[in-house]
């Protein structure tokens, strides 16, 4: 049987000034399936674009920040419902 869960998608600490990070561009539109590791949000700060990444497999259930939006490190920027399979 398996479970869902929802795993949220923090951003994490860059070693970057919060003051210059804002969420660039989604890269997976919400609904769509996503595997650990696959890039899903573009963050600028200041002249550089990291990726944040899934910390799941799953679907990208929520998003909780629009394209262009300043964001803070913590900050919940949407959330993937994991499945758990157990045999």
């Amino acid at each position: 049987m398996s479970e869902v869960r929802q795993v949220p998608l923090i951003l994490p600490d860059l070693g970057l000034d919060d003051s210059t990070l804002r969420a660039s561009m989604w890269l997976v539109p919400k609904g769509k399936p996503v595997y650990r590791g696959d890039r899903l949000l573009e963050v600028f700060a200041g002249e550089v674009t990291f990726d944040v990444v899934a910390p799941a497999t799953g679907i990208l259930s929520t998003k909780m920040v629009d394209e262009d939006e300043r964001i803070v490190v913590g900050q919940m920027l949407g959330a993937i419902d994991a499945s758990d399979e157990r045999n």
